[in-house]
């Protein structure tokens, strides 16, 4: 009797460990971080205007799709984004995010997933500037920690480049004539510039190319290789064009932003 109540209890305890399980695998997510002030790349919008939305959110549901795991996404500051990944806090990085030799010291990147420069916004009616010569000396706002960042303090020294945690707060100093000039990514200054064309001018100068990544912690070949899978499939299906119609060309414009 005593060994028929012992292997009901083992039995018992067995259920109760896999249904335990059972609802963790259903509440695990594949974790996306952020920082959702890039438009057209990560941005709040969607009912309410809270939700993050974005050409890398519609990349990241293809990918939490492919792994099979709902997607939750965490939106930080951009400088923020790395340490977050290398704690584990988050399994992914979607964030406008260079591909560079520094940075891949310490992460390892998906194959690349967009084709980016370096472009140089000014408030309208301001001399134009005709080479990278110009702007040296002069004040430039940048995103903290971005490429941007380091080419501004590379052409105008260090101690004239101002640098904001978000890539908004760069361009209102700019539009307020706290700067001279704010330097990044193209697709965003496009975004900022078609939503005020009465203030800000869009100017291009011979950056280099540069090239967004997915990044994940250093070593999780498995979801870097799902995540490349992913990038390959909405490559092929007509997906990702679908993403840069809508995000690159339908979105820009839909709103005005306003200097504080």
């Amino acid at each position: 009797m005593k060994q028929f109540r012992y292997g009901a209890l083992i039995v018992l305890a067995m259920a109760v460990l896999l249904a335990a399980c059972s609802r963790q695998d259903t509440t695990k997510s594949l974790v996306m971080g952020t920082n959702a002030e890039f438009p057209p790349f990560e941005t709040r919008g969607g009912p309410g205007g809270a939700e993050v939305v974005g050409f890398d959110v519609d990349v990241a549901k293809a990918i939490a799709a492919k792994v099979g795991l709902p997607l939750k996404i965490e939106d930080m500051k951009f400088d923020s984004l790395l340490p977050a990944l290398d704690a584990g806090q988050v399994d992914m990085v979607l964030a406008g995010m260079t591909i560079t030799p520094n940075r891949s010291q310490n992460v390892d990147f998906s194959d690349p997933y967009y084709k980016a420069t370096q472009v140089v916004l000014m408030r309208k009616g301001d001399p134009v500037p005709t080479s990278k010569e110009d702007l040296k000396g002069r004040t430039i706002s940048v995103q903290f920690g971005t490429t941007g960042d380091g080419a501004a303090a590379e052409i105008a020294g260090s101690e004239n480049v101002r640098q904001f945690t978000s890539m908004l707060d760069a361009v209102v100093a700019l539009m307020n004539s706290q700067v001279d000039f704010a330097v990044l990514d193209e697709q965003p200054a496009i975004n900022f510039q078609k939503k005020n064309p009465a203030d800000l001018e869009l100017v291009r100068l011979a950056f280099d190319d540069e090239y967004y990544g997915v990044a994940v912690k250093k070593g999780n070949t498995e979801l870097l290789a799902r995540i490349n899978e992913t990038l390959a499939e909405i490559a092929a299906d007509g997906r990702y064009d679908r993403f840069v119609d809508y995000w690159m060309v339908q979105m820009i414009g839909s709103a005005e932003l306003e200097a504080e």
